[in-house]
């Protein structure tokens, strides 16, 4: 089972090559933008966006490529390619999150009075990740295509939850504050587990 999933992730990391070496692109470009002007939440917000966006599009790509009704012939089960999604959905977040982080450390080391709160990057990868959680089952049972505005409105949300965030509590954090935001992580990784159960559901029944 372990060789099939890393065979489907491969797979997917392959396809997604070209639109990942144009994320990194955008990502030194707005890190060569907004880091100096101290605005290095920017760059976060984006890290955790291309994370999201990466496994959902290579979903896209499966369907456009009518991958499943191939990828069934093989000898893997409808659990193991939502279970080869989630896995590398998580990867991608991990991966953020390091990065983030450490743009963070090198940051706070240069000008910490200037440096961007740890607790931001876990608020930003918590919304991130129950954004993965909602929009996974959507895709499941309606497709790409119809999912596709979905995905846009949810990223709205995520956003506007963000922005009602600061508005309400600023950047500063007290110990309440911080309860909450670890709250929000273990509801993100809830939904996520959860999503996945959802999702395995779902494709087990749809048919191609």
């Amino acid at each position: 089972m372990k060789q099939f999933l890393s065979g489907l992730m491969l797979k997917d990391l392959l396809n997604l090559r070209p639109m990942t070496k144009t994320l990194v692109l955008m990502f030194i470009i707005f890190g060569i933008v907004f880091i100096p002007m101290g605005n290095a939440m920017t760059v976060y917000f984006m890290l955790i966006i291309f994370a999201a966006l990466l496994p959902m599009t290579s979903l896209t790509m499966d369907d456009m490529a009518k991958w499943d009704r191939y990828a069934l012939t093989l000898p893997v089960t409808r659990k193991d390619i939502v279970t080869s999604k989630y896995l590398m959905t998580i990867i991608f977040f991990c991966a953020a999150i390091v990065i983030s982080g450490i743009i963070a450390g090198v940051l706070y080391y240069l000008t910490p009075e200037a440096a961007t709160p740890l607790w931001f990057i876990v608020l930003v990868g918590s919304l991130g990740l129950f954004y993965g959680a909602l929009l996974f089952p959507l895709l499941y049972k309606f497709g790409s295509e119809k999912a596709r505005y979905m995905m846009f409105v949810l990223m709205a949300v995520i956003g506007i939850l963000l922005v009602g965030w600061f508005a309400l509590f600023g950047e500063s954090v007290t110990g309440n504050l911080l309860i909450y935001i670890l709250i929000t992580a273990a509801v993100s990784v809830a939904a996520f587990i959860a999503s996945y159960f959802v999702s395995v559901r779902l494709y087990e029944q749809k048919e191609f």
